[in-house]
C-alpha cells in the first residue's frame, strides 16, 4: 500500500480561502488520505501559545525516547518503551481539570508531561531509584502521581480499563470525567469489554482512547478489533458512536479531543475516541520493528507520520519563527540533561524483599484467637480482603475459619477464597 507518490493541488472552497494540501499514502481500508494545509483562516486563529506548548511536551517525550536508548545501550538502563510517534497525545492535556482522573496507556508519555509529570519523575523510574511518586517500583512508562490524579498503571495489558471505570463509578455524581488510554491490541483484551460494558450500562463518565498504530506488538490489527471488523471499520461499539482522529495531527486531535471531552461533561456517559497513529520505533527495546516491517513502511511513516514534523510545519506556516522551534529544542535538550544527571546521582531505591503490605498486629496478635473444643480456631477479629479488580472496588468478606488441622496462630486466605 505504500509508495504512492505525493500530489499536491488547489482547491478553492466556498469561503474563498485557498487550501493547499496534498495526497499521502493509503489508510487502513486503502483510501487515500488527504492532508490539508492550514487555510489562510485557521492560520490566523490557530493559538500560536497553546500550540507551542504542545509542541515543546511532545517534543520533550521524542528526546526522552532518545535519551532512553543511549541509557539502555551503555547499560544503565534494561527495559524502556519508546512514545515516538503517540506524541499528539499531549493535545488531550488542555481539556481535562485538576481534578479529572488520568489511567494512561504506557506510551502516554508526552500527555503525562503536559500533565505535570516531570522528566526526572519518568528518568527515576527508568532507572529504578528513589524520589519518584512510584519509588522506582513501576515500569518504565507505567508512570504515576496523587497530587495529579494519575493513577497507577497495572502491567497486565489494558487491565487498566476495568479500574477506570471503578473511578468513574465513584464520581459519576460529580463534575469530573475519568480518562482511559489503551492500545489497539489491549482492545481485544476481555477486562476491556467489561469495561465499556459497564461503562455504557451504567453512564459512566470515562473517556476511552484507543491509540491504534496497526500492531500489537509485532502482530498487524487491521481487521482483528472491534473498530476495524474483517469487512471494514466499525461505526458504533456497544451503542456508542466510534470518533475517529488522525493522530499524526495534534491540531485535528486537540479539536476532536475537544469535542468528546464535552459530551462526556455534559452526557455524564462514556465516548470512544479511536486515534490512528504510526509507531516510529520498536514495540519496546526488546523488540526489532525491522523484521517485521519493510523499509519502505519504516521510511514511509517517518517522512510522513511525525505528528512533531506537522506540528511544526503548521506553526511555521501560522507565523511563529523557525529560530522560536529551535530555541525551544535547545531548552528541553538543555533540560533533559539536567534531569538525567540529577537522576544519576539519584539513591538506588530501597530493596523490598515482600510487596505484601504487613498485617495490622491486632490480626497476628495470639490475644486474638479463641481457643475452643480442642485445636478449633476461630478468628474473632474480621480480616477485610480487597479484590484487584477496580470494576468492583468492594470489600469482600468477613470470614471465619474453623478447622483442627492450622496450627496455633496460623491464618491464612486468598481473595478467591
Amino acid at each position: 500500500p505504500y509508495g504512492i507518490p505525493t500530489i499536491s493541488i488547489l482547491v478553492t472552497p466556498a469561503s474563498n480561502f485557498p487550501i493547499f494540501g496534498k495526497f499521502i499514502r493509503p489508510d487502513r481500508s486503502g483510501n487515500l488520505l488527504w492532508r490539508p494545509y492550514l487555510t489562510l483562516e485557521n492560520m490566523q486563529t490557530l493559538d500560536t501559545q497553546l500550540f507551542l506548548g504542545l509542541y515543546r511536551h511532545m517534543l520533550a517525550s521524542r528526546k526522552a525516547d532518545a535519551v532512553q536508548e543511549d541509557a539502555a545501550q551503555r547499560g544503565e538502563a534494561f527495559f524502556y518503551i519508546p512514545s515516538s510517534g503517540h506524541e499528539a497525545m499531549a493535545a488531550l492535556a488542555p481539556h481535562l481539570t485538576p481534578t479529572d482522573w488520568l489511567h494512561c496507556h504506557y506510551r502516554d508519555r508526552a500527555l503525562m508531561l503536559a500533565r505535570g509529570v516531570t522528566q526526572q519523575d519518568l528518568l527515576l523510574d527508568l532507572l529504578g531509584k528513589t524520589g519518584s511518586p512510584t519509588e522506582g517500583r513501576n515500569m518504565p512508562g507505567f508512570a504515576c502521581n496523587r497530587a495529579l490524579n494519575l493513577l497507577a498503571a497495572p502491567t497486565g495489558v489494558s487491565s487498566n480499563a476495568l479500574q477506570a471505570v471503578g473511578v468513574a463509578q465513584a464520581i459519576k455524581d460529580g463534575s469530573d470525567i475519568v480518562y482511559c488510554g489503551i492500545g489497539d491490541g489491549g482492545t481485544q483484551e476481555g477486562e476491556f469489554f467489561e469495561a465499556v460494558a459497564e461503562a455504557v450500562r451504567s453512564q459512566l463518565p470515562v473517556l476511552f482512547v484507543v491509540q491504534s498504530n496497526r500492531y500489537a506488538l509485532s502482530t498487524p490489527t487491521k481487521g482483528r478489533t472491534f473498530f476495524s471488523l474483517p469487512d471494514g471499520d466499525a461505526k458504533e461499539f456497544y451503542g456508542l458512536p466510534i470518533l475517529r482522529a488522525n493522530g499524526t495531527d495534534a491540531v485535528e486531535a486537540y479539536r476532536v479531543f475537544g469535542d468528546a471531552v464535552s459530551k462526556v461533561r455534559k452526557n455524564r456517559g462514556p465516548q470512544i475516541v479511536v486515534m490512528n497513529v504510526e509507531r516510529l520505533t520498536s514495540h519496546t527495546n526488546a523488540d526489532d520493528h525491522t523484521l517485521y516491517r519493510s523499509a519502505d513502511d519504516i521510511r514511509e511513516m517517518h517522512e510522513k507520520a511525525d505528528p512533531i514534523l506537522i506540528l511544526a510545519e503548521k506553526l511555521i506556516a501560522a507565523g511563529v519563527p523557525e529560530t522560536k522551534l529551535k530555541a525551544i529544542e535547545h531548552e528541553v535538550n538543555q533540560q533533559l540533561t539536567a534531569a538525567f544527571d540529577a537522576t544519576r546521582h539519584a539513591k538506588n531505591a530501597k530493596t523490598e524483599l515482600s510487596a505484601k503490605k504487613p498485617l495490622p498486629a491486632k490480626l497476628t496478635d495470639a490475644a486474638s484467637e479463641k481457643r475452643a473444643d480442642g485445636d478449633a480456631l476461630t478468628m474473632l477479629k474480621p480480616c477485610a480482603l480487597y479484590s484487584a479488580t477496580a470494576s468492583a472496588l468492594t470489600t469482600m468478606c468477613i470470614f471465619t475459619v474453623k478447622t483442627s488441622k492450622i496450627p496455633k496462630a496460623t491464618c491464612s486466605a486468598s481473595p478467591a477464597d
